[in-house]
């Protein structure tokens, strides 16, 4: 029976990691009589249940720091949890440096290539990975768990404000705006695709430089900004393409939302994603030329809902939120048999 986990994060972003443990965390305390902790920067504070007994600690110290592995040993003991649960590289190391002075069981969730190679992975009682990918360098045995997503139905008659209906095809990005994610590089792509228009979903620092380049280029009348705070789902049924410009390592939720939903994606052939889709929506050169050509093969293939059916289905049985939490919590089950 498993009554006490913890969950370490010790990064210093706010990206699929960090959602990643926000959810696994929300799950496991909504779903099981477990007592679910998380010891992390007391940033991340707001972005967890109130179920969750939030333990902060300076995880910006170096992790060879002496008094952040005392202090994160100290906290292990005191919460004698059954289970801690590391995401990422730096809390896969202070995780190896406390073993000498805690008993509990560790897994580690590796969510990139960056992250700890078998020498260190090997120390761990169970190692989840994200996806093939990840651990195609790896000798060791991984229990691969995609990352999930809470499926949530477009809100009832919500209209897409500033998005006049019409029979154009229609594409949405729906990203942080800033230069990694390329959405610069797709906008440019626009003049290449008359008729085709784009929704522009996101906040950041890069927002209005975006919207100076579209007043340039004369595609006020194609190119429609939302806030990010907006319901994903509502943007992502709209769309007859999601595009996922940016080169990333993780897996990108967006692409997950749009898989289940059963819309079309096109996104940047790294990380993870090239264990996803297949190589025809596969972009391998974000520029604004090869974007243009690979959505318009897209936008007239006779093939496109058949290529994409196989993931459709795979997204509704491994792609959700509980698909993710349940596969992870039979991890924790066969350490503590």
């Amino acid at each position: 029976m498993i009554h006490t986990i913890c969950h370490l994060i010790a990064s210093r972003e706010h990206g699929g990691l960090e959602k990643h443990v926000a959810d696994l965390s929300r799950w496991q305390a909504r779903n099981t009589d477990a007592h679910v902790a998380v010891i992390a920067h007391p940033r991340y504070l707001p972005t967890l249940d109130e179920r969750i007994q939030f333990i902060p600690l300076n995880t910006d110290r170096s992790r060879h720091h002496p008094n952040l592995v005392w202090r994160l040993a100290s906290l292990i003991r005191k919460g004698g949890y059954q289970i801690v649960h590391g995401h990422g590289s730096k809390s896969a190391q202070l995780m190896a440096a406390v073993q000498p002075y805690t008993e509990t069981r560790q897994v580690i969730t590796r969510h990139n290539v960056r992250h700890p190679r078998d020498k260190l992975a090997s120390a761990f009682d169970a190692r989840i990975a994200i996806s093939h990918n990840t651990v195609a360098n790896s000798k060791l045995e991984w229990t691969i768990i995609p990352n999930g997503v809470e499926w949530s139905a477009p809100a009832a008659n919500a209209p897409l404000l500033g998005l006049p209906p019409c029979d154009e095809p229609t594409l949405l990005v729906a990203s942080r705006l800033i230069k990694a994610r390329c959405v610069d590089k797709l906008i440019a792509a626009l003049p290449l695709l008359p008729g085709v228009r784009l929704m522009v979903l996101g906040d950041g620092p890069e927002k209005e430089a975006l919207q100076q380049q579209v007043n340039s280029l004369q595609l006020e009348a194609r190119v429609v900004f939302f806030a990010g705070n907006n319901a994903v789902a509502n943007f992502i049924q709209a769309a007859d393409l999601v595009i996922i410009p940016a080169a990333a390592e993780g897996t990108p939720y967006t692409l997950l939302e749009a898989l289940l939903h059963g819309t079309p994606v096109i996104a940047g052939a790294s990380g993870n994603v090239i264990d996803y889709l297949p190589k025809e929506y596969l972009l391998h050169e974000i520029e604004p030329t090869p974007i243009a050509e690979k959505i318009h093969e897209a936008l007239k293939s006779t093939t496109l809902n058949a290529d994409f059916a196989p993931l459709f289905a795979r997204a509704q049985e491994e792609f959700t939120l509980d698909s993710m939490a349940q596969a992870t919590w039979q991890v924790y089950s066969d350490l503590i048999a």
